[in-house]
Order: structure tokens, then C-alpha cells, then sequence
């Protein structure tokens, strides 16, 4: 094993190198593979530092293999192929009735676990493993039998399911409204707005939510930023403002009393919820129950706004 250690390339530029052999592209393997570019271009150095050769040629607008980046990249492709596979067949080895089902925190936080002793009473066969957010692509080796995305559902190896809609409006405690009645969009500017760090790209901000609308001026009062979903939708449980929120993540919130919308204006999203699942790997009998169960849920009795 040592003699091998020491024949073999650094192992994480060898997959970074896989990425942007297949892409041709070191932004959209930077993308792919959640680092930047600068990260991507690091690791190709270093590789090339250590085989001695140049792998890419950098032509004006593109990349292309030199020829011991094709042979290099039909040896890696090979070669994660063959490991990716074996991982696969040893995870989908476990237990039946395991079912692994991977979800962002927030939704499993605010909709789905809402929902699963249901789950349970209809299934209790079907032992379901959450796990928190796993990259798409990575489903398959990282053992993920479904999961749930929010996006457009052009996720690239994995098949989609649309679950449902989405529309974005602005929630806050009744105790922070205490009896007041907002009449249009503009009276928002002079509340305390409770704001997100547009981490995610699917993310909508107070001033695109104002513009959709046809508000402009400035707000008057200053209020919070929040890195994360979870705490953003506490502060407006404890009512220190207003937050915009996905309607099907506040749902329940709102049906029980503890999150109230102030306005009935809401923004549809051009973006769903989807079920997604790797493309050629078959869905196991207990992935089957998780998605149709999942499908009714959302179609059903829960799907009211």
C-alpha cells in the first residue's frame, strides 16, 4: 500500500482533474464541485507539478486535453467509476427496509418532520435515514436513495419529480403586529425587516420582493441579517420583525396561529420543490413508498396555502 501511495498523484486533484477534464471548464468544475476557481486551478497545477506534464491547453475561450490529459482522464474516469460502483453496491447492501432520504435542513425542520410520524403509522417498515442537504451529484456514492431540491429540476444524472410550488411572502409574529393593519406593500418599508445572506442563489431578497412590485425608497428601519433560514424564521417567531419566507415552509407556522402574514401579496417563484433520485440506480421498494407518500403529502391536505 505505501509503494502504491507513493506511485499515485494527490488523490484530491485527481477528482478536481476529473471534473474539468469532462467540463472542459474550471469555473463549471468549480461550480460542480463546490470550491472556487482559484481552488480548481491550484489543484490542476499541482497535478501537472507532480506528473511533470501539462494536462490542459489554455486557448483563448476554452480548454482542451493535451494528449496526457486524455490518457490521464480516461485512467481517472475509469478508475472513480470502478470505486463509485463498489461504493454503491455496498451501501444499497444494508438493511431492507432502509431508506435513505436527504433533505436541506430547513425543509426537514419546518415541513417535512412536521409530517413523518404519519409516515410511520402508514410504513413502519420502512426505517427512513434523513440526512441534511448531500451534493446532487453525489447522490448515488454518497448512498442517498431520493431527496428533495428546490430549483428549476435540470439536476444533470439524476431524475425529477416536481412536488410543488412556491411562493415567497412576508411573515411575522402577531405580537409584533399587535392589531396594526398593513394595507400594501409599500407600508413595509416603515416596519423592521429581517434579512437573509443571499448564500443561495434561489434565495429572494427584500429589494427584489419590493421591485416585484413596484416599491422603491428606502426602508426606515434598520433590521437584522441572518445567515441561516432557522434563525431568521426564530427571530420572526420572537417577533423582532418581518421576514420573507417560502410559503410551504411556513405553511404550518401560519396554521397555527404562530406566524401570521401581514399582507396577503405573495411572489411566485420560478423555482419548485422536486424529488429527485440518481437516474440509473432503480428506486428500492421502501425508496417507492418514501416518494409516493411524499407526492400524496404534498398534493393533498398539505399542499393548502
Amino acid at each position: 500500500m505505501e509503494q502504491l501511495r507513493r506511485k499515485l498523484p494527490p488523490t484530491n486533484a485527481l477528482v478536481v482533474f476529473e471534473a474539468a477534464a469532462r467540463l472542459l471548464n474550471f469555473t463549471h468544475a468549480a461550480k460542480e464541485l463546490s470550491v472556487t476557481q482559484a481552488a480548481v486551478s491550484r489543484q490542476i497545477a499541482l497535478l501537472e507539478d507532480n506528473l511533470g506534464v501539462a494536462l490542459f491547453r489554455r486557448l483563448h475561450r476554452s480548454l482542451e486535453l493535451t494528449r496526457e490529459g486524455e490518457q490521464l482522464r480516461r485512467a481517472v474516469t475509469m478508475g472513480l467509476e470502478h470505486i463509485a460502483n463498489a461504493a454503491v453496491d455496498i451501501r444499497r447492501a444494508r438493511k431492507p427496509g432502509e431508506v435513505t432520504l436527504s433533505t436541506s435542513v430547513s425543509f426537514a425542520s419546518y415541513w417535512l418532520i412536521e409530517r413523518l410520524a404519519k409516515f410511520r403509522a402508514l410504513h413502519p417498515d420502512v426505517e427512513l435515514r434523513l440526512v441534511a442537504s448531500a451534493p446532487v451529484r453525489d447522490l448515488a456514492s454518497a448512498g442517498i436513495d431520493i431527496a428533495v431540491r428546490y430549483g428549476r429540476g435540470d439536476w444533470p444524472g439524476a431524475t425529477a419529480e416536481h412536488l410543488f410550488d412556491n411562493e415567497v411572502w412576508p411573515v411575522c409574529s402577531p405580537a409584533y403586529l399587535g392589531g396594526r393593519a398593513l394595507k400594501e406593500p409599500r407600508d413595509l418599508l416603515h416596519e423592521t425587516l429581517l434579512h437573509l445572506d443571499q448564500y443561495d442563489r434561489n434565495w429572494v431578497t427584500w429589494p427584489a420582493w419590493f421591485e416585484a412590485f413596484g416599491v422603491s425608497g428606502e426602508t426606515t428601519k434598520p433590521g437584522d441579517t441572518y445567515d441561516h433560514y432557522l434563525m431568521l424564521i426564530q427571530a420572526a417567531l420572537r417577533g423582532q420583525g418581518v421576514a420573507l419566507c417560502g410559503g410551504r415552509l411556513a405553511e404550518d407556522f401560519v396554521a397555527r396561529g404562530t406566524l401570521v402574514r401581514p399582507l396577503p401579496h405573495a411572489l411566485g417563484s420560478e423555482r419548485s420543490f422536486y424529488l429527485i433520485y440518481p437516474r440509473d440506480v432503480p428506486l428500492s421498494r421502501g425508496a417507492r413508498m418514501v416518494r409516493d407518500w411524499l407526492t400524496e403529502e404534498a398534493h393533498g391536505a398539505g399542499a393548502a396555502t
